[in-house]
């Protein structure tokens, strides 16, 4: 997808997407502060690895620690730290090489506290995509994602036992598949102490509406992991102010916030309830039916019509969006679609021979989770699409079409607005009693009717697929309120 280049400039005229600097609010750096002396009362040595404007450090520096700044860039004229104008990244190389390391005499590494506000680039960005061959050997443990992401591994090599690492940074670690050795990485070294979703709009002043965490983890292993604390994501900044102020924060034991059965990925679970975490011990959606992708066409423009012509005559889905139970075809597919696959590099069709069949087709990008039926002598894109037997497909829609599976998709498996078939696969599928999967089917061959009308009454069927589901599970009442909370607003509650 093409994504348009977006210029968001600081008060001194730096693009911040250009750099992926974004001032840390001094709420935040106070509570860092706060918990990492709390951690640590006999530390010293602080290195902050993208200082910007010393805004994260100020606290250390106001209260005389002996902070070392790293920066690409001289942000600013007076500075209060020990200042190394040098790419993080090519540190860590030369901290690699202990040869070149020493010769630079670079000795932070004794460092007591290591903090952040790492870069918010993604894997778009022209550094990785011009150095990625050589980063990948640098970050041959947990890839070369994003920025931040390498920020992070680096500084847990890098800092020694019982350091204190303290950032503020893009949460899609927490759940992203690609993330899973990164996740990983922590578990294996470090003990977790914090993890606190931050509001979307903590740097609205600053031109982003991004999904933030505080995340303070410790290098090294104690015998017992201490209660972690944890904060799901408030709705505004206000309100996240107030509960970092007071530092009143509740706790938790890692174990209850970990989703680490075997097929898995270690994701952290973040405010999720212990009656939809305990769904997971349920069969999944890739174990009892296909949840796959389809084709890609490398230009839709050229192989897609959306009218039926005659050369364009298969009806191609490609994603529901927020369309429930019934959706129009995407457009068209030239009919020789499996002979361009054999020639054109880019085109290419998946699964062939699962094409055609019927079943339900999945929405793949954009805030809503939604499912909407997919016909017979069909195709479909990269979306998640699920092949089943029709017996299953009414009461399957019910279930992917209610709340508590949106609230799955969209609060646990995956925060951001990328939803695979990868995902979808491992969606718990509750081990419904006939009778109620009958309730179910009736729900949602009802719901088709309504939505192929176009009318708001299907709004009202989907109420009542909620309120049976939630009888069936045995979902208490305020589980069932902060389930349709984060329905009604996604995008701040993700």
């Amino acid at each position: 997808m093409a994504r348009k280049y977006k210029e968001v400039f600081t008060d001194q005229g730096t693009d911040r997407r250009a750099t992926g600097y974004y001032s840390t609010p001094i709420q935040v750096a106070t509570y860092i502060y706060k918990r990492l002396t709390e951690i640590n009362p006999l530390g010293i040595k602080v290195v902050d690895t993208c200082i910007g404007m010393e805004e994260l450090s100020s606290p250390f520096l106001d209260y005389g620690f002996n902070v070392t700044g790293i920066d690409i860039t001289d942000h600013v004229s007076n500075k209060r730290s020990t200042f190394i104008k040098d790419d993080f990244i090519s540190i860590y190389e030369l901290f690699k090489n202990p040869d070149l390391f020493n010769v630079r005499k670079l000795s932070f590494t004794d460092s007591d506290f290591w903090i952040a506000n790492p870069p918010y680039n993604c894997h778009e960005v022209s550094y990785i995509q011009s150095n990625k061959a050589h980063l990948k050997k640098v970050f041959n443990d947990v890839g070369v994602h994003n920025m931040y992401s390498m920020f992070m591994s680096a500084m847990i090599d890098m800092a020694k036992t019982g350091a204190v690492i303290g950032l503020i940074t893009l949460d899609s670690f927490l759940t992203s598949k690609a993330h899973k050795e990164l996740r990983e990485k922590i578990l294996d070294n470090c003990i977790i102490h914090d993890i606190l979703l931050c509001p979307t709009d903590i740097f609205l002043n600053q031109g982003a509406d991004v999904r933030t965490c505080i995340l303070i983890i410790q290098k090294g292993k104690l015998a017992t992991q201490p209660l972690v604390k944890l904060l799901n994501r408030p709705s505004s900044k206000y309100e996240f102010y107030r509960k970092i102020d007071s530092l009143d924060i509740p706790e938790m034991p890692l174990s209850d916030i970990l989703l680490n059965n075997q097929i898995d990925n270690h994701e952290f679970l973040i405010g999720v309830p212990g009656v939809i975490k305990q769904l997971f011990s349920c069969s999944r959606v890739g174990e009892k039916f296909k949840c796959i992708t389809g084709i890609s066409t490398g230009n839709d423009k050229k192989y897609l019509s959306k009218e039926i012509t005659d050369q364009h005559s298969v009806p191609f889905y490609k994603n529901p969006g927020s369309k429930k139970f019934y959706c129009e075809p995407d457009g068209y597919l030239i009919d020789d679609f499996l002979e361009v696959n054999k020639v054109v590099k880019n085109f290419m069709v998946r699964n062939v021979p699962l094409l055609f069949k019927e079943g339900i087709t999945c929405s793949s990008m954009g805030v809503e989770f939604s499912a909407c039926y997919l016909p017979p002598n069909s195709t479909y894109g990269v979306n998640p699409n699920i092949i089943c037997d029709e017996k299953d497909i009414w009461w399957l829609l019910s279930y992917l079409n209610s709340n508590i599976a949106k609230y799955i998709v969209r609060g646990v498996l995956i925060r951001t607005n990328m939803v695979t078939s990868g995902y979808i696969s491992r969606l718990p599928i509750p081990d419904f009693k006939p009778h109620q999967k009958d309730t179910l089917t009736l729900l949602a061959k009802k719901a088709y009717e309504l939505a192929q009308l176009n009318t708001i009454k299907t709004c009202v069927v989907i109420n009542e697929i909620n309120e049976n589901i939630y009888e069936y599970l045995n979902i208490p009442p305020a589980v069932q309120i902060e389930l349709n909370e984060f329905c009604k607003d996604i995008i701040k509650k993700t």
